[in-house]
């Protein structure tokens, strides 16, 4: 990945800024987000917070780090 950030950086991204950093979909970040945000904080391979409504903000470090781990999940069309 091309973006680079130190640890000591807190960076918290919502799901749509995420989608635009990443090249995935936000639906997906969305999802992602919901699943992550039912586990138990210790579990979760994401740091997800609650906003407003239905929103929620990622972790950006843990959402690049998924990424690159995982790799799995639709792409933007427009990115590919």
């Amino acid at each position: 990945m091309a973006i680079e950030i130190t640890p000591e950086q807190e960076i918290w991204v919502m799901t749509r800024e995420g989608a635009e950093l990443t090249g995935y979909s936000a639906e997906y970040l969305e999802k992602l987000a919901n699943k992550n945000s039912r586990l138990p904080e210790d579990e979760r391979q994401i740091k997800v917070r609650k906003r407003i409504g239905r929103y929620h903000e990622l972790w950006l470090p843990d959402l690049l780090r998924y990424i690159d781990e995982i790799g799995t999940g639709p792409m933007n069309s427009a990115k590919k």
